[in-house]
């Protein structure tokens, strides 16, 4: 494995960054790592797509990391090409998701998160750690897939193997290393962890403990993200609160997912109680609440199937939280679907631009308490551009019918029951 710089290398990230194409930085593929436990990879960025050899190269076992240690993870000869090219204005074939809606609106995931203000170094520390952590969950999301939930896996007759505990400790000893060499003076350090279901394994809490343990300078802010489905037992939610109390200088943001409510939440997120939902929502309210460190979130994974009505669920979330007189704010995550493509923004007509334009309008207007407000909007109006923009061939229609076909006959549901818009997707 080369993992030496090379000249060249040198020469593109020197320290002042004066040499890089703004048409092509990323801030994410600098600042981003994904480990996924389960499927023992690395990649960075959630919107690349490798193929299935850089899959194979990305994969580790316990040898791998006991002879590459970070390197591998940190300072891959794939990362390393994404980052010349990047650097240097070529378009990676890794990030074609986003040269494609680029293409088509303007816009895409880069341009959401990249300032092209920002100077970046060969050397610039990765400081968003992302770890799906197991495949255990009671849920089947329509846009999700067997290796990343145990329901999918039991739906459709496939199995994919959990976490391994040697895996798990041995990515946190690396962590630990990591954090010690490279984050420990940095200022704003951000955790997330996913499944599956976060809630549902034990590593979760494990490596809560592990992190309670750290040693956080003054003024440094380490913020935990969880994404959470929100369909787990009370058992489970009082353990976590208990970690919550006991490290009061880690910040832990809630990414509560969902993004319609009631019977379409239910249908687009597979397996899903929505009064489990709205019951555990009322618990996570009345817990942050009493405690300051506790950050509510929201996660809305948006799709062609529920955007055209996501008011409904801004609406229903604004009144959950004039019930509670819950005076903190509260944070939307940017997050929207583009693979599989069935379920992408891009596949819905045009004129529910104008449904968007109500939703932006609202969220101006009517919610007030929103962390980071003008983020959120600017990404919906970013989806906004890319149905105003999207060119939906008869190929996406048929494949969007056969895919959808094969959901409704397997789970002997009616999307069209509860989404009104669904034959424009299909036909």
């Amino acid at each position: 494995m080369l993992l030496i710089k090379t000249e060249f290398q040198r020469k593109i990230y020197d320290k002042d960054m004066q040499v890089y194409n703004k048409d092509t930085m990323c801030y994410k593929t600098w600042n981003d790592i994904i480990i996924s436990l389960p499927k023992k990879t690395v990649s960075w960025c959630c919107k690349t797509d490798l193929t299935a050899q850089q899959i194979k190269e990305t994969t580790f076992d316990l040898e791998t990391l006991n002879t590459n240690g970070l390197d591998f993870l940190f300072n891959h000869p794939i990362l390393q090409k994404r980052k010349n090219d990047l650097a240097t204005g070529v378009r990676c074939p890794d990030c074609h998701i986003c040269w494609e809606s680029e293409d088509r609106s303007g816009e895409s995931h880069r341009t959401l998160y990249t300032n092209h203000s920002l100077k970046f170094d060969y050397d610039t520390p990765a400081t968003f750690i992302e770890l799906e952590l197991t495949n255990k969950c009671n849920m089947a999301c329509v846009y999700c897939h067997p290796p990343l939930s145990s329901r999918w896996q039991k739906e459709l007759k496939e199995r994919h193997p959990d976490t391994e505990d040697e895996i798990f400790h041995k990515v946190m000893e690396l962590f630990t290393e990591y954090y010690n060499t490279k984050l420990k003076t940095q200022k704003n350090i951000n955790i997330s962890l996913l499944g599956g279901e976060p809630f549902f394994t034990d590593h979760m809490y494990i490596f809560l403990e592990y992190l309670s343990k750290f040693y956080i300078r003054p003024k440094q802010e380490v913020t935990v993200t969880i994404t959470t489905g929100m369909a787990f037992p009370t058992k489970k939610f009082a353990k976590f609160i208990e970690l919550v109390e006991r490290t009061p200088s880690i910040k832990y943001i809630m990414q509560l997912s969902g993004e319609a409510i009631g019977k379409r939440s239910e249908l687009i997120r597979w397996g899903l109680n929505f009064e489990t939902w709205n019951n555990n929502l009322d618990m996570f309210l009345t817990e942050s609440e009493r405690l300051r460190n506790l950050i509510i979130g929201f996660g809305c994974a948006h799709n062609a199937l529920s955007l055209p009505y996501f008011k409904d669920y801004l609406v229903y979330i604004n009144n959950k939280l004039a019930e509670h007189e819950y005076k903190s704010d509260v944070w939307f995550l940017i997050n929207y679907v583009e693979d599989p493509q069935y379920l992408s923004i891009s596949m819905l007509d045009t004129h529910h631009a104008d449904a968007v334009t109500e939703q932006i309008e609202y969220m101006e207007n009517e919610m007030t308490n929103l962390y980071k407000k003008d983020e959120y909007i600017t990404m919906l109006r970013s989806l906004r551009n890319q149905i105003l923009n999207a060119n939906v061939t008869p190929e996406m229609k048929q494949n969007a019918s056969e895919e959808f076909k094969m959901l409704e006959d397997r789970r002997k549901v009616s999307y069209k029951s509860q989404f009104p818009h669904f034959d424009e997707i299909v036909k």
